[in-house]
């Protein structure tokens, strides 16, 4: 919904945050397990490093996991 901006809770400039609006609920929510087990996401940060608050996905990574959702990618 919007571009990055600073984020209102710290004055650290080094976070940013970003406004997102779900254009519709998910039909089959995706587990962790699901994820890790998927080989087409073994890559992704998310099951190789611990799990922040925030990571990046990618744009094949984020297709994926739409259609583990059964959501249009």
């Amino acid at each position: 919904i919007a571009e990055a901006h600073p984020d209102s809770t710290t004055d650290d400039d080094r976070w940013e945050c970003v406004d997102i609006k779900a254009l519709e609920p998910v039909k089959t929510p995706v587990t962790l397990d699901q994820i890790k087990a998927d080989e087409r996401l073994s890559e992704m940060v998310l099951v190789k490093s611990s799990r922040l608050s925030v990571q990046p996905v990618t744009e094949t990574e984020w297709r994926i996991i739409c259609d583990l959702a059964g959501l249009p990618g």
